[in-house]
This record gives structure tokens, sequence and C-alpha cells, in this order.
């Protein structure tokens, strides 16, 4: 197989994932390192590109389940700006910033927290407009984060790390709530009154205008 100049390929047969437990207990140790040993205890095959590098301490007395390994080290490249794109049977390790740009999972459905992935979220808000809820939520968002609006849908499309996806939804479910129909009338009211006052007093200055 030809190796691509930008990335490195760890790639390991199926066959080799004898457990579905291992250890994890890496102290200051190369990120690769540990894909590399993750990927012998589960036969998971990831493509890392170039710029992946650093070092992270993952510290477990005793062996985890894979599912768990998987977790701290999707968490643990998301703290250093690197995120995991699913690629079929693949998963692509890159700068967390390109890989918005990649063919990131898009969904309606807000993903779980865990593993920590970078994901594109797709709600349509029902009770308010979609435009002002963006300005409540906006600062939710990671430096890694995107978010915009459908007007045309009342949607937000947002982009960033399935765990601050559920920080925003949780937000969302506490804003986007029907309006009281009293609340409603009141505001209906006060709406209509500054109105007529407005237009009160617009008609007074031009009365003096033409008086003048």
């Amino acid at each position: 197989m030809k190796i691509v100049t930008f990335a490195m390929i760890i790639a390991l047969s199926c066959a080799a994932a004898a457990s579905n437990k291992m250890k994890m207990d890496f102290n200051n140790t190369d990120i690769t390192v540990i894909l590399k040993k993750y990927s012998e205890a589960t036969g998971q095959k990831f493509i890392v590109d170039s710029t992946v590098r650093g070092n992270v301490t993952l510290i477990n007395p005793s062996e985890i389940s894979t599912e768990e390994a998987f977790n701290q080290i999707s968490e643990a490249l998301a703290l250093n700006g690197f995120a995991l794109v699913k690629s079929g049977d693949w998963m692509t390790v890159r700068n967390a910033r390109s890989a918005q740009r990649d063919n990131l999972t898009v969904s309606s459905e807000l993903p779980e927290a865990l593993p920590m992935r970078m994901t594109t979220w797709v709600i349509g808000i029902k009770n308010t407009s979609a435009s002002e809820l963006m300005k409540d939520v906006r600062m939710l968002t990671s430096s890694y984060g995107e978010m915009s609006v459908n007007t045309n849908t009342n949607q937000l499309i947002i982009t960033d790390w399935s765990t601050n996806l559920q920080r925003v939804a949780a937000v969302i479910k506490a804003v986007d709530k029907p309006t009281d129909p009293a609340v409603s009338k009141i505001v209906s009211e006060a709406k209509k009154n500054m109105k007529q006052m407005r237009e009160s007093k617009v008609t007074k200055e031009n009365k003096e205008k033409t008086e003048n």
C-alpha cells in the first residue's frame, strides 16, 4: 500500500481484537502510540494526519472496557485540538479546525456526548425565532464550533464537539418553550400602546410644525 505523504496509517487486522478490555495507563505518552495500542487491542483502523502530535496522560489503575478506552482517547484528542472523523471502517484523526470542513456526520438527532467527536447538528426551533435564539446560545460553542441559522426553516445549524452540543441542547430546551397566553396578551397590548404613543407623538410634532 502506498502511504500518503500527509498521513500516517495505523492498520491492524480485526482478528487482533481478542478482548473487550485493555490496559490504559499512559504517562506523558505520544498520542500515536496510544492509538496504536488501541488498534492492536480492538482491530480499529486509523488514518492519522501528520499534524497530530503531542503527549497525553491517561491513568487507569486497572483494565477498562475498550468502549471506555475509546471515550478517553476521544477526550484526550479533543483537549489537544484533534478530532475523530469516521470514514467507513476507518477513523481519521486530524486537526479539529480542518475537520470542520470534512465529511462530518450531519444529523437532526442530538449525538451522545461520548465518544467526543465533531458533529453537525441541525435543530428546528419551534416556539421562538432561531435568529434571536442564536444570540443567546452562540457563546456556548467551543473555540472550534460554528453556528448558523436557516431563517426559511427556523433552524439552527451547529458544528461542534458532541459534549458542547449537549450543553447547547439543554439551553435550547429550557428557552424554546411556548409562551404563556396571558403573557402574550400583555406583551401584545404593550406593543400596541407603544405604537399608539409613537403615532400620537408624530402627529403632534407634525401639527406643531404646520402651525409654526
